[in-house]
């Protein structure tokens, strides 16, 4: 079954379809009363004048199909050909609206071949020769606009189809081989059997012409160059044109899909314009991308209220067609950002530097966050812009993960609650997947994009509880199902803990502890005025999974993984004031094999770098280097957990036990390394300066144990630095991170000379 053409749903829509359909029927009505008239004088003449009727009609009928299989060979010949047939024909001579006359269906064609020569068909006779030569009139008008409009489309009509341009002077033979009654007969039966055949064929010759249509626009297309692009910024920046607005548009649409094939839906086959040129390529994206706030601003103004969020004023200008044409240059923003690489080198041009893939993305995704305060009510394009902002925050340079994440922040801030939870909680789940590959050279982008996460949780803690609290407990039941899987027993234990013991799960731990250590730190405290975070509740739940991962395998090869926990929790203490006991896991370490060997190996190893380790390897553990390794990072945590305390008025009751065991493990040892020994005794003297500075401290107060403000307010102006342990801690953490910063270049030195010894090779 044909589908129904345009110009039948345009001519039902215009509401004159109704209209037709009872003309028709009243037309149908009045031949039937006059064929009534015209059997009743059949029956008066006779039996003799019947038959001869009949053989007629029997004659008439053959003749019909004769005229009909021709025309269907006619149609089929057209079908074959060049797009445009009969169809086409068929709009040039009668219109866009096609035939005017009426199509005769199968019963209507029966009566007409029952019908008699009578004098009433005599009579009309004449008007319809009249309405034959207006007819001719009309068609050789048409067919002369159509030799001046469309001369490629007449002359292959005057090649294969000759007889369509001779249409009066068919109608007229017809007319004069058939007789006077057959020749209006004749004439409406291949009207009809025409306006069958456009039917049948407008779906096929319209697809044909579209096709047609759209080589010729593609052959039309307009090259964009500097001048013409001058002029649309001219005409925006001055005059705030909607026009040379979307004259830019409809560029940027192309250049964004200019490397897509014709076919594909929304490519640059949708406008009139080509670019040429890749200077002209980026000068009309930076263009389109800078313009376009700056005039759509203009006709839609907004202002910033105090809580960040953002408020449309009614335009200047009501225009329904500026909403969609934000949307429209949106998606086209958000594809081109798609199909640009994410890293600078990957198309540099020489020196052309600034305007290489990278810088425009970069230019991209800043420029595209101006869009915002227009596209927040489109929740669709929102969720579409967030999956590309966080794709690129997890994969791209550093400098575009900045900006995604600026641009994810913005979003959060003029957001509503819908959109933040929205962030807040596809944020996270982008951050998961990059944490299980963790080495030297993607540890600096794991950690960016964990400082940048958490600081989108510490925007809103109120709403951050929420998701805290429910990813938060998912480490706890993944804890727990390992703890049960060890405790049955069963081969799958050893597969049980490694899903704990990993990159992944130790970096979560970490992420919580910047966000719980940020949104309840003591200076969010003062600046609140005394409130506490929402978030300080999630404190205990996170320190209960930290100290149970500890636990879980007490494992000196997993020494490493306990000092990434350790310093997760040390950021804890520092930054909201709340005490955990951690000197026992520290202590435990000194108290193992690796301290308790007289004569551990020598081997030539290289010293392990805690930094990018969770797990050492089987070939050091029992070995000089790892004891030193472990005692140099045991000690320095040790020193780093005691200097938080050290402003406490309880110091020298809580570093007593710490001072006894340490002397009596040095003393135990004496074969121990040197170096461990030496740096031991070093820190139990600062211990006991620090203990005795307290104790002249507290000398002076005036108050009892019980009165807790006062407690809390005590040496509250002094710093860290100013105890003897705390300057000490100072120093080691200047010389730590100067080892650190040396490491690191010695490694970029190692990596660069590697890329030039691989393009040497190549």
């Amino acid at each position: 079954m044909a589908k129904t053409s345009k110009a039948f749903k345009k001519f039902a829509s215009s509401g004159k379809l109704k209209d037709q359909i009872a003309n028709r029927r009243s037309k149908q009505q009045s031949k039937r009363k006059q064929d009534d008239r015209k059997q009743q004088r059949q029956k008066q003449r006779g039996n003799a004048v019947e038959s001869d009727l009949e053989e007629e009609a029997e004659e008439e009928d053959d003749d019909d199909e004769d005229d009909e299989r021709e025309s269907k060979k006619v149609g089929n010949s057209n079908l074959g050909g060049k797009s445009g047939g009969v169809a086409k024909t068929v709009e040039e001579l009668f219109g866009k609206g096609g035939l005017d006359t009426e199509v005769a269906d199968d019963s209507d064609l029966e009566e007409l071949n029952s019908d008699d020569e009578d004098e009433e068909e005599e009579e009309e006779e004449g008007d319809d020769e009249e309405e034959d030569l207006l007819d001719e009139e009309a068609m050789k008008k048409a067919m002369k606009d159509l030799q001046k409009n469309d001369p490629e489309f007449f002359k292959y009509l005057k090649e294969n189809d000759e007889d369509l341009l001779d249409f009066g002077k068919g109608q007229v033979k017809v007319k004069s081989s058939k007789g006077k009654g057959k020749g209006k007969q004749d004439e409406d039966e291949e009207m009809a059997s025409d306006d069958d055949e456009q039917e049948e064929e407008e779906d096929e010759d319209e697809d044909e012409d579209d096709m047609e249509d759209e080589d010729e626009e593609e052959r039309k297309k307009i090259s964009v160059n500097g001048k013409m692009l001058r002029g649309w910024q001219e005409g925006m920046l001055k005059q705030h044109s909607i026009r040379s607005l979307r004259k830019t548009l409809l560029a940027f649409r192309a250049a964004a899909h200019m490397n897509e094939d014709d076919g594909d839906q929304g490519s640059g086959l949708d406008t009139k314009y080509s670019i040429d040129s890749a200077q002209v390529f980026n000068k009309l994206v930076v263009t389109a991308l800078k313009y376009t706030p700056v005039v759509v601003a203009h006709h839609f103004p907004y202002k910033t209220l105090a809580n960040g969020r953002i408020k449309l004023q009614q335009p200047k200008t009501p225009n329904q067609s500026l909403n969609r044409l934000i949307l429209s240059h949106f998606s086209t923003l958000l594809h081109l950002i798609k199909s640009l690489p994410s890293t600078p080198s990957s198309l540099s041009s020489g020196s052309n530097q600034d305007e290489d893939a990278g810088s425009l993305l970069l230019v991209a995704v800043n420029e595209s966050t101006k869009l915002l305060p227009w596209i927040m009510g489109a929740r669709k394009h929102l969720r579409a812009y967030l999956k590309v902002l966080l794709e690129l925050w997890g994969t791209a340079s550093d400098q575009v993960r900045i900006a995604s994440f600026l641009s994810i922040r913005k979003l959060f801030v003029i957001g509503d609650d819908a959109v933040k939870d929205l962030c807040l909680r596809n944020i996270y789940r982008s951050l998961l997947p990059p944490l299980r590959n963790t080495t030297p050279h993607t540890l600096p982008s794991i950690n960016l994009m964990k400082n940048t996460a958490s600081e989108l949780y510490q925007l809103s803690p109120n709403l951050s509880y929420q998701h805290a609290f429910g990813f938060i407990r998912m480490l706890a039941v993944h804890l727990r199902n390992v703890v049960r899987s060890s405790t049955t027993g069963g081969g799958d234990h050893q597969q049980a803990f490694k899903s704990v013991y990993n990159w992944q799960f130790i970096h979560c731990i970490d992420f919580w502890s910047q966000v719980l250590s940020g949104s309840a730190s003591l200076q969010n405290l003062k600046d609140n005025s005394g409130l506490e975070s929402p978030l300080k509740p999630l404190i205990f739940p996170l320190t209960q999974i930290s100290l149970g991962v500890i636990r879980l395998l007490p494992s000196s090869r997993y020494f490493p993984l306990r000092f990434h926990i350790i310093n997760s929790l040390l950021r804890i203490m520092s930054k909201t004031g709340v005490y955990i006991p951690l000197s026992p896991f520290l202590l435990e370490i000194l108290n193992s094999n690796e301290f308790k060997k007289s004569n551990p190996k020598k081997v030539t190893l290289k010293p392990l770098d805690f930094e990018y380790i969770i797990r050492s390897p089987s070939t050091y553990p029992k070995t000089k280097i790892y004891q030193e390794n472990l005692g140099e990072e045991l000690i320095f945590l040790l020193g780093e957990y005691h200097s938080i305390l050290s402003l406490n008025i309880s110091f020298p009751e809580l570093i007593l036990p710490i001072i006894i065991t340490l002397k009596r493990n040095i003393k135990k040892n004496q074969a121990g390394s040197p170096k461990i020994v030496s740096q031991l005794k070093n820190l139990i003297d600062k211990f006991e300066l620090t203990k005795q500075f307290i104790e002249k401290q507290r000398r002076n107060v005036n108050f009892a144990p019980q009165d807790r403000s006062e407690l809390d307010r005590f040496l509250e102006n002094s710093k860290i630095e100013d105890t003897p342990l705390g300057n000490y801690m100072r120093l080691q953490k200047k010389i730590r991170d100067k080892k650190r910063l040396e490491i690191e270049k010695s490694f970029k030195e190692k990596q660069g000379l590697g890329n030039d010894d691989d393009e040497d090779s190549d």
